[in-house]
């Protein structure tokens, strides 16, 4: 009888197997019963569905529609009508849409009524049922979903992991949030959101901030506590105390070394066809290498276009439109994007306000002004950016990208018998392509980069005098190129195993050069080379509690022949549901680094010049940071402070910018900085407010200068406060904000008359003085609206007024002597911007 019993279990258990192989079919060979049987034809990869298994079971009763449901939460692929009896299969795209179910139960397994499902934007959201089931009809694909309770952690889920064929069932821990998916959204506006340590800027959610008219993504960085811009440019990024070449900037892989318009005033990133902006100023991971302050990735969109888009518009200082085509459809797209100041053709008020403040105290508006010459003043700057996708398969991506910027000068006045001319360009111009894999379970995400940045500095003065040309040049040409390889696996729920290599080979040359038609001098030259080679491994960790990002990377400096090892670390533990408190230590080294080559830096347009490290002249720059903070998000309020120490070794006199007013000896030092970044938000309904405040303190030390004692840093802005008010009313968007610091540090000079000969130059203690306080006062207002009869089209207008009560504010002061037998003193000082309004008018479609 126990022998009967066992042969019928295990005759019971073949049938059920065979029965499952016998349901469970290929794709590709139950495609012609469909074919048949519903009188339509598919059109597809082979190797999308090779490793695709399906019911074959499907009722003769069923609609076509419900079919291809059926089949798409089955195989995770698309299957879309393109004409009548005529469809094809292929991966689900970004902007599909999809209905979606699950369950919300406690861990003990039972059902959570009332639980919210929202996402991410807050636009829509379903709360669960008794049973704890909830139904999301036409949601987009990649939406990230929150399910939330009260008493329970929150769990964030994309959509298109709802989308099965039995609706999964999501489980909440009690009490505790899961770290890592812990995202503060609207951090300071919509659009920009801080997710662990890092912030992200979404430029196309990215609505007003005050006095932008357009989202710059530089300017929009700034907002950002513990940011300064000493000298009140877009590109001028002083974060933490770290000047900007210490910064390491990147466009979709490719390293840039020019980020500004109008010698810095604008960013040179067009903000239309951004994707993300990642702002990292701590807990750096170990995939960033090359800079030693902040980490600035700005990512385009990447996925494939199904539908032809883009938009334009113009401002009063230039004009932009940009594109994305589908040259293939589901597979091949482009985008193309371009930007250009018409200055050139048209003077507006605001173009003349930022020509004010850039070119005073230069001979440009010396000249100008004199009305004793005749002057011609050529300036325009473009920038375009092109992108192509290439996705042959849901797994494999290729992307090929490029970047160009240009800034161009020519400024000539002339007399009777002399000509002089000032011609200066700036281009930086960058080549990537990337490759990306993800295997179909997501455990392994695999990618490679390789990126070709070139920059060219060329500045020429020409004096023409009888037919006869002199020239002073000075240049500055870098290229750089690289290769990046990656691979991610998820080793648990909960842990992740980061790897990767990176090589870069930069060359930077440099002359300073004197010819006439009867000789050629030069001063002074370099060609300087690098290659480095890095490798790097980071695992992440998140328990409960506690969040965890341990990594290190090793950098190899083939020419130095020296290697650094950088540990980084990364901690976050929650207190409370609402409370959590972060630390993060990190070591990090650069080879690349600018220098001062004028003793009048800040009065002339452009003074600084890359170079390399090199035996003898510029060492390695090599940082740590440690840092301690806390958050506490509840309600309606939002609390952050983060306390610091930096320190930076192998600066020079000349790296870091420093002006010796004592002597011009070249010497090597370093900076300690300390500080603390308060950021506190309140939320009621549709207005917000945020306060930022900062406290910096930088002390310099350079052997052989001020007897061997530290002094404070050349930027130093002890006390910051940026004060922020949002209002939304239906379309219209309003943004107001008030900015306040201290006066920068600087070293104050007099000049003491000498009646039996040349006066006398006595200095004070180095930057010992500080400029006059600074503070300003921004308005910007947007408005939207729709044609009542084609919702695809959008329009926009605005009006930002910047500085409104036109504060004369002093935002540098420097000293210089003639070199005549008076010696005498000139005391130059620059003037922010002032009173500047500006309107925009964009259409998107």
């Amino acid at each position: 009888m126990r022998i009967l019993w066992v042969s019928l279990f295990l005759f019971t258990i073949y049938n059920c197997h065979a029965q499952e192989q016998k349901d469970m079919r290929s794709l590709k060979e139950v495609i012609p019963f469909f074919e048949n049987q519903y009188d339509v034809n598919f059109s597809y990869a082979d190797s999308l569905i090779l490793d695709k298994r399906v019911e074959s079971d499907i009722q003769k009763n069923q609609s076509v529609a419900d079919v291809l449901s059926h089949l798409e939460r089955e195989t995770g692929l698309r299957f879309e009508f393109i004409r009548e009896g005529y469809i094809v299969i292929r991966p689900f795209r970004a902007i599909d849409k999809i209905d979606v179910c699950g369950y919300v139960y406690s861990k003990n397994n039972l059902p959570l009524a009332g639980a919210a499902v929202v996402s991410g934007d807050s636009t829509l959201g379903f709360v669960t049922d008794s049973l704890g089931y909830f139904f999301i009809k036409d949601i987009v694909y990649n939406t990230m979903l929150n399910i939330q309770h009260l008493g329970y952690s929150q769990e964030e889920v994309k959509a298109s992991d709802l989308f099965l064929r039995e609706c999964p069932i999501h489980f909440l821990e009690d009490s505790v949030y899961s770290l890592s998916q812990v995202t503060i959204s609207d951090y300071l506006t919509a659009g920009i959101s801080k997710r662990n340590l890092v912030i992200e800027i979404l430029p196309n959610q990215l609505k007003l901030l005050p006095g932008l008219i357009e989202p710059d993504i530089l300017l929009s960085i700034q907002q950002s506590p513990g940011v300064n811009s000493p000298y009140e440019t877009a590109s001028g990024i002083f974060v933490r105390g770290g000047t900007p070449d210490l910064n390491l900037v990147t466009w979709n892989g490719i390293k840039t070394y020019s980020q500004g318009h109008f010698f810095g005033m604008i960013s040179s990133f067009n903000p239309y066809i951004t994707e993300k902006i990642t702002f990292i100023k701590s807990g750096t991971s170990a995939r960033y290498g090359d800079r030693v302050s902040a980490v600035i990735d700005i990512k385009s969109n990447d996925e494939v276009a199904d539908r032809t888009s883009g938009g334009a518009g113009v401002n009063l200082i230039y004009g932009e439109a940009n594109i994305e085509i589908p040259v293939v459809s589901r597979v091949l797209s482009m985008q193309v994007a371009g930007r250009r100041s018409f200055n050139d053709y048209i003077s507006t008020p605001t173009y003349n306000r930022y020509s004010d403040r850039v070119f005073q105290n230069t001979k440009i508006a010396e000249t100008l002004h004199s009305g004793n010459q005749q002057t011609d003043n050529d300036f325009f700057f473009t920038d375009y950016t092109t992108k192509i996708i290439y996705q042959p398969d849901v797994r494999n991506r290729f992307m090929f990208n490029s970047l160009y910027n240009k800034n161009d000068l020519d400024f000539a006045n002339s007399d009777q018998d002399q000509r002089l001319n000032d011609i200066l360009k700036t281009e930086n111009e960058g080549y990537g392509l990337s490759w990306e894999q993800e295997n179909s379970d997501r455990k392994i995400q695999m990618g490679a980069e390789s990126y070709l940045t070139r920059y060219l500095f060329n500045y020429e003065f020409r004096n023409t005098q009888n037919d006869t040309t002199e020239v002073a040049s000075k240049q500055n040409f870098v290229m750089d190129y690289g290769v990046n390889l990656h691979s991610k696996f998820a080793l648990t729920r909960k842990s992740s195993l980061l790897l990767g290599y990176q090589f870069s080979n930069n060359q930077i040359n440099y002359s300073f050069t004197n010819t006439t038609p009867s000789y050629s001098l030069i001063l002074d030259d370099g060609d300087l080379k690098m290659q480095t080679h890095s490798a790097y491994s980071e695992i992440e960790l998140d328990t409960r509690l506690t969040r965890i990002v341990a990594g290190l990377r090793y950098n190899r400096y083939a020419e130095f022949g020296r290697s650094y090892l950088e540990p980084r670390l990364s901690v976050q533990h929650a207190i409370s549901e609402h409370l959590k408190v972060n630390a993060s230590v990190e070591f990090r080294s650069q080879a690349v680094s600018q220098i001062q080559e004028s003793v009048v830096s800040d009065l002339s347009l452009e003074n600084q010049l890359w170079t390399l490290s090199s035996d003898g002249k510029f060492p390695i720059i090599r940082s740590n940071q440690l840092t301690l903070g806390f958050s506490y998000a509840a309600g309606t309020w939002l609390i952050d402070l983060d306390t610091y120490l930096k320190n930076i070794q192998g600066i020079t006199t000349r790296t870091f910018g420093f002006l010796n007013p004592v002597d011009n000896e070249y010497r090597i030092g370093e900076s300690d900085i300390k500080g603390v970044d308060f950021f506190i938000k309140k939320t009621a309904g549709s207005y917000k407010t945020w306060l930022g405040y900062s406290y910096l303190f930088t002390e310099n030390m350079f052997l052989g200068l001020n007897e061997n004692e530290s002094f404070p840093g050349n930027w130093n802005i002890e006390h910051t406060i940026k004060w922020s008010h949002f209002y939304k009313l239906k379309n219209l968007h309003l943004s107001i904000g008030w900015q306040w610091h201290t006066g920068k540090a600087f070293t104050e000079v007099m000049a003491i008359p000498n009646t039996s000969g040349p006066v006398t130059i006595q200095f004070d203690g180095i930057n010992e003085a500080n400029l006059p306080v600074y503070h300003r006062l921004d308005v910007s207002a947007l408005y939207e609206f729709h044609p009542k009869n084609n919702t695809r089209i959008r329009y926009r207008t605005g009006l930002s007024i910047f500085n409104i009560y036109n504060r004369k504010n002093l935002i540098n002061r420097e000293f210089r002597t003639t070199p005549s037998l008076q010696n005498e003193l000139i005391d130059t000082r620059v003037v922010a911007l002032g009173f500047t309004p500006n309107i925009v008018f964009r259409v998107f479609w």
